[in-house]
């Protein structure tokens, strides 16, 4: 059994947390314009010290990406580059939503190691019963 503390929302002393056999709760990651399922929180990294980054491209816009190691929902693009790349020796291809198309973020890889870009505002987040 696993035991621990969690705070609450109000703020008063924290509560006990028991694992049981009741349905686990797990935040998914939906596509905004479709509602496909991407990927899930379970999937959240940290790569340079943070989940969530603050990236602009050549073209001057400006993304807010979170970071996941798996992302089941998208589907990335053949073309891959290195060019103006947001990580330091990751190539990138875009990735894309695999049920309407819609440009959710970015796969980056490099020698072993993938993980997925995704564009915050182009994600619903739902929690969701395992």
């Amino acid at each position: 059994m696993f035991r621990g503390t969690r705070e609450n929302d109000s703020g008063a002393e924290p509560t006990e947390v028991q694992e049981t056999d009741t349905p686990v709760e797990d935040v998914a990651y939906y596509c905004h314009a479709c509602e496909r399922l991407i990927t899930r929180a379970r999937w959240v990294i940290r790569h340079e010290g943070a989940h969530e980054h603050r990236r602009f491209n050549p073209a001057g816009f400006v993304f807010r990406i979170r970071l996941f190691s798996e992302a089941p929902g998208v589907a990335v693009e053949d073309v891959e580059t290195e060019d103006f790349s947001w990580f330091s020796g990751h190539a990138w291809s875009i990735a894309t939503c695999g049920g309407c198309g819609l440009h959710l973020g970015w796969r980056f890889a490099q020698a072993g190691s993938v993980f997925f870009g995704l564009i915050r505002n182009r994600l619903v987040m739902r929690i969701t019963s395992d």
